[in-house]
């Protein structure tokens, strides 16, 4: 895994209350390339499944100053989608920019993980073997677990580990009553981590490689 830090580096003169618009079209450039980068570490993971069909894009994102880009893997194969907001099962990663509060403290940049899971997703999730989500448990395990490594969700904190399997399971399980109480489309079910210089390197390679064997197994689960 390449070091986070190293990667982030040329955002660190980047604070979002100072930006100008020529600042964010830098912001952008340099975000793709960061991504780029951490791409690069991604896809032989996702390759290792041997399927295929699982294509990746950068997204600019002008609308939100403090984050200007993502890179999404999702399947584009014979039963997959051009758009990865439609995709059965998608990672999602992004950087965002230092932020100053109130008290002029500055937060540092960092990495955002997210493996985004709709209906279709969540099923194929259901019926992975067991021993996928044991082996990716034991290799994450340590003397402390990366806090805020959770499922997102407005009402209820669903932490992912430990007891990989059973935690997804709950979270699936919370989005279809979200989805039935609500009467709208799926709520998609969304393994999340932030990352920054405050949280453990060790971490952040650790539920890199994480969400991006997901979703491997996922897609192996959907083609085989």
């Amino acid at each position: 895994m390449p070091a986070p830090n190293t990667l982030l580096k040329p955002l660190d003169g980047y604070i979002v209350e100072d930006l100008a618009d020529a600042d964010i079209d830098a912001a952008i450039t340099i975000a793709a390339s960061i991504l780029e980068n951490l791409a690069e570490t991604v896809r032989p993971i996702l390759d290792a499944v041997g399927d295929g069909d699982l294509d990746s894009r950068f997204i600019a994102n002008r609308d939100d100053e403090s984050t200007p880009g993502t890179m999404v893997f999702w399947p584009t194969g014979e039963d997959g989608v051009e758009d990865p907001r439609l995709a059965d099962y998608s990672l999602h990663l992004s950087v965002f920019l230092s932020e100053r509060d109130e008290d002029d403290v500055v937060y540092p940049p960092g990495f955002s993980m997210v493996l985004k899971l709709n209906e279709e997703g969540c099923e194929l999730v259901k019926f992975l073997p067991p021993a996928v989500f044991e082996q990716l448990e034991f290799r994450i395990k340590g003397k402390t677990l990366p806090a805020g490594f959770a499922f997102l969700d407005d009402k209820e904190t669903i932490p992912v580990l430990p007891n990989m399997r059973r935690q997804f399971l709950k979270a699936i399980t919370r989005a279809h009553e979200v989805t039935e109480k609500r009467k709208g489309e799926f709520e998609s079910v969304m393994a999340h981590y932030i990352w920054d210089n405050t949280e453990p390197e060790a971490h952040f390679d650790a539920v890199l490689a994480t969400l991006a064997t997901l979703l491997a197994a996922v897609h192996h689960k959907a083609v085989s």
